[in-house]
């Protein structure tokens, strides 16, 4: 037996009961069974086997035979397929909620880049479908037409109302009114889509149940034409021509719970956000006014834009989750201006002259890109559906598919 190795070989009773018991050395705190206290250590029997050169033990002597059955053992799994410690699959997949106009976005995006000679989008060469709408009224200050959640498009005809489901192709009559002079001059869907109110020429807002094409309720409140409706949730926003703006709760038998009268001519245009948080307003008196909801019956609004020069109908926030705080607002005859806003600080970001009457705005949920409806013009930009590239404002393409204006836009949920 080699003589040194008794001093190689660790004391096992180093730290036991016993050698404790035995130790000159007196402890206050014999230390945790986890965290040692140092006084317990040998710190220089721990030092002389840091700093000592241990023997090499001799390689052992395994046949051929058992060195592949290791091999084996430690290579391949139980079911005899080759064992890795890391695997690759590549990244799980998300827990959120698919967010599908921005994914599709986002789609589209990624598809861009890849492909830098990717040319602009372009209208269809020819009509999904084509409806004939006798007695489409040819007012600007109308807002008539609107598509409902379940893909059906209601219009005003006059003194009619015509319900068209896109995906049965069938057409019913909602109402239809007695006397002539009172047609109606707004149309909007609730959210839900089992409601469509209704406002008149005489002032009157109705209510109509969509499924069963019978009326629910009549909402008073104004003095003139009620010309444009808008819904945030169980809440119905009305404008008119008697320049004042209601917001009535239909749950309740006191409909109206605020009132505005901000605008000095007729409301022509009516938008909630995305997020129901804010409504803009657009009027006769050339401006647009963007209101927080929580505040709207206090009348403070949050920005007055005056920087168009001709009535103000169309308007439209931007769906896009990275500009939220973004509208666009088209200007009349007078002005034929495309205006887009940040309604945060009230800054025009950009504007784009069409040479012909804004009647419509509509931004693609797919793609980063506005279509814009137009009227009068001095020139051969009048009766346009235009495409324009957001952010740049770039004109994409302009077609001409009507024989007078197009006065109302609205697009499919």
């Amino acid at each position: 037996m080699d003589p040194d190795a008794e001093w190689k070989r660790p004391q096992s009773d180093l730290f036991s009961p016993t050698r404790l018991r035995s130790s000159p050395v007196q402890y206050d705190f014999p230390g945790d069974r986890f965290i040692p206290s140092r006084s317990l250590m040998d710190l220089d029997h721990a030092h002389s086997l840091l700093t000592t050169r241990a023997e090499v033990a001799p390689s052992p002597k395994f046949n051929e035979k058992y060195r592949q059955k290791l091999e084996e053992n430690i290579n391949l799994d139980s079911e005899g397929r080759p064992f890795r410690m890391l695997v690759f699959r590549g990244s799980p997949k998300s827990s959120r909620k698919s967010l599908r106009h921005i994914d599709e976005m986002r789609h589209s995006e990624e598809e861009a880049l890849h492909c830098s000679n990717k040319q602009y989008r372009r209208f269809p060469k020819s009509e999904a479908s084509v409806l004939d709408a006798p007695n489409l009224m040819d007012d600007y200050y109308m807002n008539i037409m609107d598509w409902g959640k379940t893909n059906t498009l209601a219009v005003a005809l006059g003194s009619e109302i015509y319900l068209w489901n896109a995906g049965n192709r069938k057409t019913q009559k909602l109402l239809q009114v007695d006397h002539e002079l009172d047609h109606p001059r707004s149309v909007a869907w609730s959210e839900d889509a089992k409601t469509v109110a209704v406002g008149f020429m005489c002032s009157e807002i109705q209510l109509w149940d969509a499924e069963a094409h019978k009326l629910i309720r009549s909402l008073g409140g104004h003095e003139k034409r009620v010309g444009t409706l808008a819904w945030n949730g169980h809440i119905l926003t009305s404008g008119s021509q008697d320049k004042s703006i209601i917001n009535h709760d239909v749950r309740v038998r006191t409909n109206s719970i605020s009132r505005t009268r901000t605008h000095t001519d007729e409301v022509c245009g009516l938008k909630w956000s995305i997020d129901s948080s804010k409504l803009a307003s657009g009027g006769n008196d050339n401006l647009v006014y963007v209101w927080e909801a929580s505040k709207i019956s206090s009348s403070h609004f949050l920005q007055r834009l005056k920087d168009h020069h001709g009535a103000v109908k169309a308007l439209a926030w931007c769906p896009y989750y990275s500009a939220s705080d973004v509208l666009a607002s088209g200007g009349g005859t007078a002005d034929k201006c495309i205006k887009i806003w940040n309604v945060m600080t009230g800054q025009c970001i950009n504007s784009i002259d069409t040479k012909a009457q804004v009647c419509g705005l509509e931004w693609n949920r797919h793609h980063k890109e506005i279509l814009s409806g137009h009227g009068f013009s001095e020139g051969e930009h009048g009766n346009q559906l235009c495409l324009w590239k957001y952010p740049s404002m770039s004109k994409t393409e302009g077609v001409m598919r009507h024989s007078s204006r197009v006065l109302q836009l609205s697009q499919m949920d």
